[in-house]
């Protein structure tokens, strides 16, 4: 079974992530549920992570770090995480190979891509 995560013939939606807040807590409703995102900055070792809740407040990933053109929790096959494929990206900028506080929330969004089962 192969995954197509990625068509760049479509404009794709991403979650508004302001990193000036950082840390702070939201909510997005992502195709058939509503989520709450943390993001936080770990200052000592330089990158951001995200912990995402349930409706119900249940943690369903704690200290995700966010990986450029990684997706957020790939590694779990779970129907409580969302259908769609987050993955962090610059479609706007050339050059850009990781997530920083210079280029998060600016040219680095989290987009959002329907995960297609072939």
């Amino acid at each position: 079974m192969a995954l197509q995560l990625i068509n760049l013939d479509v404009v794709v939606d991403y979650i508004e992530v302001d990193a000036a807040r950082v840390p702070y807590t939201f909510s997005v409703k992502l195709v058939d549920r509503t989520y709450t995102f943390t993001i936080k900055y770990n200052d000592e070792c330089g990158f951001y992570t995200t912990d995402l809740y349930d409706l119900n407040g249940n943690v369903l990933a704690f200290g995700e770090i966010i990986r450029y053109a990684r997706p957020l929790f790939n590694v779990v096959e779970d129907e409580r995480f969302p259908i769609s494929v987050i993955i962090p990206l610059s479609i706007s900028s050339d050059g850009v190979s990781e997530v920083t506080k210079e280029n998060f929330g600016r040219d680095v969004k989290l987009y959002i891509y329907d995960r297609k089962v072939n």
